[in-house]
């Protein structure tokens, strides 16, 4: 049950992308650190793709500064919800994002990658 509701959590945070509202620090590929399974996120300018077990979903985002905003585009379930928001923030040097739901504090931690994934 807690892994089924990690997956709605991070589901949840990767829905939305506007170029006038995109945080160009959020773009570029980024990768957990404190979950059990591996979870990547890939922000790009018009869309993010979330990847985990084996499973990948696209998300259409925005951001406003403190909170990202997220519809999913793919692997819809007509019983979910599929408009999201999440808070975030970076760290000083921008290469760790801490994640919030509402129910949560920032343990939701990623580290941006270097290489072929950042443009």
């Amino acid at each position: 049950m807690k892994t089924t509701t990690l997956i709605l959590i991070l589901i949840f945070f990767l829905q939305g992308c506007s170029e006038k509202n995109t945080n160009s620090e959020l773009l570029g590929h980024w990768i957990s650190t404190k979950s059990a399974n591996v979870v990547e996120l890939q922000f790009y300018k018009d869309s993010l793709v979330y990847n985990t077990w084996e499973k990948t979903t696209k998300f259409r985002w925005k951001s406003d500064g403190t909170k990202i905003y997220y519809t999913q585009l793919t692997n819809i379930d007509p019983e979910l919800e599929t408009d999201f928001t999440m808070e975030y923030r970076l760290n000083l040097e921008n290469d760790t994002l801490f994640l919030k739901n509402s129910d949560s504090e920032f343990t939701n931690e990623f580290i941006k990658t270097k290489g072929q994934h950042n443009k």
